[in-house]
């Protein structure tokens, strides 16, 4: 019964091939160039294919994964975004496109060959308790809500995007920073970084200007209004003052960057080994604080403020918990409510202060903006609480409807996309390597000994600033860079959990021996009173 039903599968498999091609070919003759994503989701479903089936091999691409991770950070940071060639029915071909691609093709030809790697991924991972599954419940609602977009073509680049630069990031740093040194190199570059867009933000201050505006060759530049309006000058509509943004496509953009950073420069100030590394991460702060004060954006500002006022507690609390006889530990601990009291009562009686953090008449149209979405986003979301599609969260809100559509406030964003569920996911990322991280430090304290691990400290700070930020600025332009730091973040606390077992092992080693010790004295002692019994 096999043979006949084989030499008909045999018959009919190329004739239904060959009418599929044929079809194929046909429509990609008459829309190409102007339909070429859709004719490309067959071959990456057989690529998908290929790369699945492939066997297991003795050596998998890592380093060439590795590259291009470190090319996907770099060129965020340093190149502009909307500096790409743009061809004729294809998305931008940017700087990140040109590393995340391979990057993400290399990492799933990693997975799908060494099984080694993916024993390693997933220990890290497991690392940060309920991680792995906020990441992937997050990817999984990305595709869920696309038959929900008016724009499911949009929706699915932008969801594979995510896949990409979400996942991919934090599978990567996971990896990286479980061997020793890796995990702190990575953030090293990232500071490194920071020093030429600091110069930037410096020198195109003083031009008043974007540097390369009118020097951009013609093959990057992009015919579409947002590349055009990140181009060019930015200034707020009602002073006229400048603001500076850098390589980002927006001044908030670079005052997130720099806030986010702060914690690590902190850091940085009290524990480099050498000397002119901590003074060198002391003056970058206040350069940080006057970059951000260029791009005129209150929640750089709140962002710095949060991180300094965090790291100063999470560092307190972890010196407390070493040694509860610390006179500097239990000062900053029982201090810090004084501390906040004293700081919020200087942002609100201090007329400058005030207008850095809360902003006065020239930012209220802002507040107003902020808040007339608030009013017209929650009600959207409540009528469709699963959500309506990725990007499509300023359509379904309507808000300057014929205009240039924007949402503020990222969790009004990711809540209109994917609802709520991508909301507690979204967070939940976050929230989980916060807890992980300081309750490791806290639980293990002579952990912040080693420099490495220590990291953990700057890095939940650093995420907690980023949460204050997200509630009033929406674009993802750092994103990358967060999800970076997740992996990153998990992998630094399987180490610590390795410290932890190491510790653990040799504390019962050494009470073995000692017991050993006590019981053969015991027993030489006895043997000495029997022998001195039996003389008498």
């Amino acid at each position: 019964m096999r043979r006949p039903l084989r030499r008909i599968g045999r018959l009919l498999f190329p004739i239904g091939l060959s009418f599929f091609c044929l079809v194929y070919g046909f429509f990609f003759a008459l829309t190409a160039p102007y339909l070429l994503i859709p004719f490309v989701i067959p071959i990456l479903i057989l690529v998908l294919l290929s790369i699945w089936a492939l066997p297991d091999a003795p050596h998998a691409p890592l380093r060439a994964v590795e590259f291009c991770f470190a090319a996907v950070l770099i060129s965020r940071v340093l190149w502009p975004n909307y500096l790409a060639l743009e061809l004729p029915g294809l998305p931008w071909i940017t700087m990140l496109r040109l590393f995340g691609f391979p990057m993400a093709f290399l990492l799933l030809i990693s997975l799908s060959t060494s099984a080694n790697f993916r024993s390693e991924i997933h220990q890290s991972l497991r690392a940060t308790p309920g991680l792995l599954t906020c990441v992937i419940g997050l990817a999984i609602m990305n595709f869920l809500t696309i038959p929900l977009s008016e724009h499911p073509a949009s929706s699915l680049q932008l969801a594979l995007l995510d896949l990409i630069y979400m996942v991919g990031m934090i599978v990567i740093g996971a990896w990286i920073a479980r061997t020793p040194g890796r995990g702190a190199r990575y953030i090293e570059l990232l500071l490194m970084m920071a020093v030429p867009i600091m110069l930037i933000t410096i020198v195109e201050t003083r031009m008043q200007g974007v540097l390369w505006n009118g020097h951009v060759p013609s093959f990057l530049k992009v015919n579409d209004p947002a590349a055009i309006r990140a181009l060019s000058d930015t200034t707020r509509g009602t002073t006229g003052e400048y603001r500076a943004k850098a390589t980002f496509t927006t001044p908030l953009g670079l005052a997130e960057y720099l806030a986010v950073l702060t914690p690590f420069f902190i850091h940085k100030a009290f524990r480099a080994r050498t000397a002119i590394v901590r003074i060198l991460s002391a003056l970058a702060l206040p350069v940080s604080f006057f970059c951000i004060i260029a791009t005129n954006a209150r929640l750089g500002v709140v962002g710095f403020l949060v991180s300094v006022l965090l790291y100063l507690l999470f560092w307190g609390l972890t010196r407390f918990a070493r040694d509860r006889r610390d006179i500097i530990g239990a000062a900053v601990v029982y201090g810090y409510p004084a501390l906040s009291i004293a700081v919020l009562t200087a942002v609100l009686s201090i007329h400058r202060f005030r207008m850095m953090v809360l902003g006065g008449g020239e930012q209220a149209s802002s507040n107003e903006a902020r808040q007339s979405q608030l009013t017209m986003g929650i009600p959207k979301i409540l009528q469709n609480p699963i959500g309506h599609g990725v990007g499509e969260s300023g359509n379904a809100m309507g808000y300057a409807a014929g205009d240039f559509i924007t949402v503020d406030n990222y969790y009004l964003t990711v809540s209109l996309d994917n609802g709520f569920a991508g909301l507690a996911l979204f967070l939940a990322i976050f929230l989980t390597s916060i807890i992980a991280s300081i309750r490791t430090l806290m639980k293990h304290p002579d952990l912040v000994r080693d420099e490495e691990i220590s990291l953990l400290l700057p890095i939940a700070v650093s995420f907690s600033a980023f949460l204050v930020i997200k509630s009033v600025f929406s674009q993802t332009d750092s994103h990358m860079l967060l999800f970076a730091l997740v992996g990153i973040s998990t992998g630094l606390l399987y180490r610590a959990r390795g410290v932890i077992a190491q510790s653990a092992i040799s504390e019962a080693e050494a009470s073995a021996s000692h017991d050993r010790g006590r019981s053969i004295r015991k027993g030489l002692r006895q043997r000495l009173s029997t022998a001195g019994t039996v003389r008498g």
